[in-house]
């Protein structure tokens, strides 16, 4: 079987929500971090993953063409809240979520290089989740700033809970006038030969299953079991992109010569797609 993860988003039902039972192909779902794990210990030989993982080992890994989770502008989904202004945050200490690899790479682009800020990252743990309601409330009350991702974040931007709520995309957006490309979908190198026909059966009909949800995204949040208003939710889809194209290549490339510039990466990935 052909597994290929996908981060248990609600920015990932454009791809899934018109996707049939494929042979041969079975469906993973984690948060982005520990996709990004399986994929490279080889429990997963495709996976929607972060775009700075591939940054970081793409000489390990293959793209499937066109397809990404990105964004023009704001995103919501990838957003730091805060309790000053963000000027004011040098040597505070700002949690974050576990679940992330590229927008933590992407908050440090923000704060320390394009503001000027440096702040106290607190890195947290993936058994931190499990924190009771009145153990998370505490621990919210010990930071300055909070950097949450996916659905987390929008139940926090939903919640008003912070005065303060920067978009990252939205920032990059204003000091690069790029789109930010948060995942790509990597193919492990070595399995290409074995899964070529599942890969390109994967790919054709994540593509129509894409098409069919731009079709009608409403129809997808309709059907979409959250406590949060359907509206909102619709309004966030209606955010984010889906595709990789010239413009979101150029702009991954972008981001990753900031990345080199700040030591994160070694060096500037070259992007090489399966061809069917």
């Amino acid at each position: 079987m052909l597994r290929v993860g996908f981060p248990n988003y609600l920015n990932t039902l454009p791809f899934l929500y018109h996707l049939p039972k494929l042979n041969g192909i079975e469906l993973v779902f984690d948060v982005p971090s520990r996709l990004n794990e399986k994929l490279a210990v080889g429990e997963i030989n495709c996976g929607l993953c972060s775009s700075v993982f591939y940054a970081k080992h793409f000489e390990d890994y293959i793209l499937i063409p066109d397809i990404s989770i990105s964004a023009v502008g704001k995103v919501k989904s990838v957003c730091l809240f805060h309790k000053l202004p963000l000027s004011e945050l040098s040597g505070k200490t700002i949690g974050i979520t576990p679940e992330t690899e590229t927008s933590f790479a992407l908050l440090r682009l923000v704060l320390e290089k394009m503001k000027e800020v440096k702040p106290v990252y607190l890195k947290l743990s993936h058994s931190s989740r499990s924190l009771s309601k009145e153990e998370a409330q505490a621990f919210f009350e010990t930071i300055d700033g909070y950097l949450a991702i996916g659905n987390e974040a929008l139940e926090l931007l939903y919640s008003g809970k912070f005065p303060f709520v920067t978009d990252l995309a939205e920032v990059w957006l204003e000091e690069t006038g790029y789109p930010f490309v948060f995942a790509l979908l990597l193919v492990r190198k070595e399995v290409l030969s074995t899964y070529k026909k599942e890969l390109r059966i994967l790919a054709e009909n994540l593509y129509l299953s894409r098409a069919k949800a731009l079709a009608d995204l409403s129809l997808i949040i309709k059907e979409h079991s959250s406590s949060l208003d359907k509206t909102f939710l619709l309004d966030y889809l209606h955010h984010l992109e889906f595709d990789f194209s010239g413009l979101k290549q150029r702009a991954f490339l972008y981001y990753c010569q900031n990345l080199l510039d700040m030591g994160i990466i070694s060096k500037i990935p070259i992007l090489k797609f399966v061809h069917f």
